[in-house]
């Protein structure tokens, strides 16, 4: 299982350490002037206008890596690959290096899934994505309000994708089941006061019906637009710029 799992986890760009030359130590990102200096040569690689628009593209980028593998996995396998602060770094190319000894297998086993699933995600939130975003808050000054929405639609996509394509009644249910968790948790979860990404989690007819965000991602800001696009598709100051058009071209 654990082979299959990890060929799946190299779709979203997770490899073994000696495969890719390693940029930075997630445990040398929590330091806050390592992490400063990581933002500074980021901001010039990526064209970014200030760190707090150079933060939330690495705050996208890294809970692609990490949130939204883990989630794919539980449903997909019934399984998470324990992602360890101190066993991942960052590469030149920003995959996500895993020393995989230090990487465990989390299985449903003995223990019932509810149970098994809150562990596998409390130990992802509160001691892996929690302080990555604490300290690019603290570096950067970007709006934990905008970081944690990236982290929401990274998971409201994979759900959606996986949703798209899965014809399983049994990995249905419990994609459905793991979405209404996360949506009910307690601040607890993120060993935060507050669940952080309640209002941004959004499946189904919702997602449909109201797709935009209600913080922006700052892409736009990016002098090179990397992924030819504008503006995200769920982009607020876009879908605003179109209520301001449409409403202009019904007083015409």
């Amino acid at each position: 299982m654990s082979s299959i799992v990890m060929n799946e986890l190299k779709t979203f760009d997770i490899h073994m350490e000696h495969e890719r030359l390693t940029e930075i130590e997630i445990t040398d990102l929590l330091n806050e002037e390592k992490c400063l200096s990581f933002l500074r040569k980021q901001m010039i690689e990526i064209k970014a206008p200030s760190l707090s628009v150079t933060a939330s593209m690495l705050s996208k980028r890294y809970a692609y890596l990490v949130v939204s593998s883990t989630l794919y996995s539980m449903v997909e396998f019934n399984c998470a690959l324990h992602l360890p602060v101190k066993a991942c770094a960052l590469s030149k190319e920003r995959t996500l290096c895993i020393q995989a000894g230090m990487c465990k297998w989390q299985e449903v086993k003995s223990m019932e899934r509810e149970k098994w699933r809150e562990n596998v995600l409390r130990t992802l939130f509160s001691s892996h994505i929690t302080p990555v975003l604490n300290i690019l808050k603290k570096t950067s000054r970007v709006p934990s309000s905008i970081l944690w929405e990236n982290v929401a639609i990274r998971i409201n996509s994979i759900y959606r994708k996986t949703l798209a394509k899965e014809m399983d009644p049994v990995k249905i249910e419990r994609l459905n089941s793991d979405f209404h968790f996360l949506k009910n948790a307690s601040g607890d979860l993120f060993n935060l006061k507050e669940n952080p990404i309640k209002q941004y989690l959004k499946i189904g007819e919702e997602l449909i019906v109201n797709p935009c965000r209600k913080t922006c991602c700052m892409y736009y800001k990016l002098e090179k637009d990397v992924e030819g696009i504008g503006y995200c598709s769920n982009c607020p100051i876009k879908s605003k710029q179109i209520k301001v058009r449409d409403s202009y071209n019904k007083r015409d």
